[in-house]
């Protein structure tokens, strides 16, 4: 009995060391997705659209630069410093397009923080393939429920940069989103003059990391229960969003499951929103990004997010917002 004990511990012990493998890999791709260096043209596809952009990207760590600028469709320009995302653009109307853009950039399409991820996903892999004129591997990152979409990324098997990215809906496994590298180059030019914007009208999106700090007021002594597992607060600051005409703070948490980035708004409801309004409402925004609203009480709740649109739908529905004592 011992002996069979010991062989069925020698078998586990090998799987266990394989699924860690596995997740380390994805660790690998998600940070050669913020931080590898290179110059390429990839294409972005959702339903009927198609759109082209360049991307070149030095540096490293804190300290990585890149600009991405649209090949078709409204000129516009998304350039990143460290942490900070700025949008630039000739004419209001294209610097919208540029803000709608950012919402997802590939090849960093993933959290930075994937430490919990296998509690809310699965990891296999699938093959190999070639994308770019280079050999990558696929792998599959798929939720444990039916609420959250599934990722297939083909990994370049040099440097683990994803070449190719598929977002796939839960249940159908209908293609979403489509991300693909056409030409690549993982030596490029070290001048950095390519790194500077063409257009001077500009919006940052997102400024340098700061220290995080205690949000004020009462929507900084909420709780938020209702959120499916594996959600964690990375992110909780309050501010007056531009250009609402509303000048009360709006509570903003963002939360993470490894994979997914979902921002929460808390604000007032508007005394004179129609009660129509106040119903659950929910719209695509952008590829695999969506939104629903409810109001609760005298709160309206806003969540966003890359998750089907039905989800959000019923998870705001059932958020709950509990004072803290």
């Amino acid at each position: 009995m011992r002996k069979i004990a010991l062989s069925l511990s020698l078998l586990i012990l090998p799987l266990s060391a394989l699924a860690d493998d596995d997740w380390s890999l994805f660790q690998r791709v998600t940070d050669a997705g913020r931080q590898q260096s290179m110059s390429g043209t990839y294409l972005h596809q959702m339903k009927d659209t198609l759109e082209t952009f360049h991307i070149v990207r030095l540096g490293g760590g804190s300290s990585v630069q890149e600009r991405r600028v649209a090949l078709d469709g409204p000129p516009r320009e998304i350039v990143r410093n460290g942490e900070a995302l700025t949008c630039f653009a000739p004419d209001k109307r294209s610097l919208l397009a540029a803000k709608i853009s950012a919402m997802r950039l590939f090849p960093a399409l993933m959290s930075d923080d994937v430490a919990d991820i296998s509690q809310s996903y699965t990891l296999r892999k699938l093959g190999i393939d070639r994308v770019a004129q280079r050999d990558c591997a696929w792998i599959e990152v798929r939720a444990r429920d039916q609420q959250r979409y599934t990722e297939r990324i083909c990994a370049d098997q040099t440097t683990s940069l994803p070449l190719k990215m598929m977002t796939l809906s839960p249940r159908s496994n209908d293609v979403v989103e489509q991300y693909t590298f056409t030409e690549i180059d993982l030596s490029p030019s070290r001048d950095r003059s390519q790194l500077r914007p063409q257009y001077k009208l500009s919006n940052q999106l997102r400024g340098p990391v700061q220290s995080p700090s205690a949000a004020d007021g009462p929507a900084g002594r909420s709780e938020v229960t209702g959120l499916p597992s594996g959600f964690k607060m990375i992110r909780s600051v309050q501010r007056t969003m531009p250009g609402t005409g509303n000048a009360q703070p709006v509570h903003h948490m963002v939360y993470s499951d490894g994979l997914v980035m979902l921002s929460l708004f808390v604000e007032p409801v508007p005394q004179d929103m129609p009660a129509a309004m106040r119903r659950v409402q929910s719209m695509n925004l952008h590829g695999a990004i969506n939104m629903a609203t409810n109001s609760q009480g005298d709160q309206m709740l806003t969540l966003v997010g890359d998750m089907p649109e039905t989800t959000l739908a019923s998870l705001v529905r059932g958020l709950r917002i509990v004072s803290r004592p």
